[in-house]
């Protein structure tokens, strides 16, 4: 089982095979993942296999004999072996299933859109160094991909074609009108890291300069504010793109889990092995697609 998503009939699975690492001397990791859903009693209602099939990326490059020793962009191969994307593998929105599948080696991999009802395909990313997804709205998502020289956020629709393009990625998250924001990468030359808003016209506009990309998933509040941690300080950015320093230490960690909002303006944060909670001025959680069901605290990432 590599990841799975709570419904309210039932649950949604996606199953790939060990990496190679965790397999028994001789043994050969599953070459056909497939995602399923479940019943309440468990009865299995359907199960799709997923063909990943050979990968590649304009940003990978290789150096052999068999190109004279020239760099040039690695030919798609079959993957060593497939795992469910490391970030957001498995979201449900409405009567849409978005699965992200990669190969365990580079990382290239590919989203999945399938009907909830069936497990039909609906449609298929082209392969790309997946990273960040999320719920966008009812049969919606967002899909990034990062690496490799590709810095994108696609917005991609029940249908599954593509309505929206960003040249960032980061942690984004979505309230109730649909407005998409957080801190971001761009594809810029220095690979600037800022606080971005994602425009419905394909742009994006830029907030506070952040030191680096290494942020928690933040949450947004009712009044558009967003707070997350970055480089030992707990921020917050509000809708003008004004950024507030609530708590500053010297703390340098950066194992990092989500940023939870909870009642009274209570900031939840995970860093290394410690849980932080903070007292704000900040207001409710947002209604929205992401973060969802209460900032996900009573099961896995859904929108039904």
């Amino acid at each position: 089982m590599a990841a799975f998503v709570v419904l309210g009939d039932g649950f949604c699975v996606s199953w790939a095979g060990a990496a190679p690492m965790l397999l028994a001397p001789g043994g050969q990791p599953s070459r056909v993942p497939r995602v399923a859903r479940y019943g309440r009693d468990g009865q299995c209602l359907w199960s799709t296999p997923i063909d990943l099939g050979p990968v590649s990326h304009p940003g990978m490059l290789e150096l052999n004999a068999q190109s004279g020793r020239e760099v040039r962009t690695a030919a798609p191969r079959p993957p060593e072996w497939v795992e469910a994307a490391r970030w957001e593998p498995l979201l449900v929105s409405g009567d849409r299933v978005a699965a992200g599948f990669a190969d365990g080696r580079s990382g290239v991999g590919r989203t999945f859109f399938l009907d909830l009802a069936s497990g039909a395909p609906v449609a298929v990313t082209d392969p790309a160094p997946s990273l960040r997804n999320a719920i966008a709205g009812p049969g919606a998502f967002l899909v990034g991909a990062l690496g490799y020289g590709a810095c994108a956020t696609r917005r991609i629709g029940r249908d599954g074609t593509e309505s929206s393009r960003w040249d960032c990625h980061g942690a984004m998250t979505v309230d109730g009108l649909g407005t998409v924001r957080g801190p971001a990468r761009s594809v810029t030359p220095s690979c600037t890291a800022r606080f971005r808003r994602l425009n419905t016209s394909n742009d994006h506009v830029d907030g506070p300069h952040l030191a680096d990309q290494h942020t928690s998933h933040p949450a947004v509040d009712t009044n558009g504010t967003t707070v997350f941690w970055h480089g030992g300080k707990l921020l917050a950015v509000d809708p003008d793109m004004t950024l507030r320093e609530l708590f500053v230490s010297d703390d340098d960690r950066n194992v990092l889990g989500r940023t939870l909002l909870l009642d009274g303006g209570r900031v939840v944060q995970s860093l290394g092995s410690e849980i932080l909670v903070f007292r704000t001025d900040l207001a409710a959680l947002a209604d929205g697609p992401w973060p969802c069901g209460d900032a996900n605290l009573l099961g896995n990432p859904v929108l039904e």
